[in-house]
């Protein structure tokens, strides 16, 4: 009885330690632009480019974080832009015929050729990384 509780108990810590080693999506900043309280953060990832939209943070909190800059790689939580995966109602979904979006009276942001629809990213505020 003892032996299978030392083999199992070795057997959870070997399948946790090779979770926690596995590689992280990485994304490596090529571009960065500011269109008006937005930016527009252009990165790429296995040969295919990403448009992120993140407001300008304004929080001083978020501004102790790490600023992102280009030619950095960032384990980054992208969103699809627009987010359906919480509406109920299963006829609404992404439309490949609407390429821009309406982010504020100001600002209209599109989908550009070559690169791949649009995103915001769960773990950005404006330029700031939060891990």
């Amino acid at each position: 009885m003892k032996y299978i509780i030392l083999i199992l108990s070795v057997i959870l810590f070997l399948s946790c330690k090779s979770l926690n080693n596995q590689k992280q999506i990485e994304y490596k900043i090529y571009k960065i632009e500011k269109l008006n309280s937005y930016y527009l953060i252009y990165c790429e990832k296995d040969g295919e480019k990403y448009k992120i939209v993140s407001k300008e943070a304004n929080d001083k909190k978020v501004k102790t974080c790490k600023k992102i800059k280009i030619g950095e790689s960032y384990n980054l939580k992208l969103v699809n832009y627009p987010d359906y995966s919480k509406n109920e109602n299963p006829l609404t979904g992404f439309s490949p015929l609407v390429n821009c979006f309406t982010f504020d009276s100001n600002t209209n942001i599109c989908k550009e050729p070559g690169v791949n629809g649009l995103y915001t990213a769960k773990n950005l505020t404006g330029l700031y990384y939060i891990k």
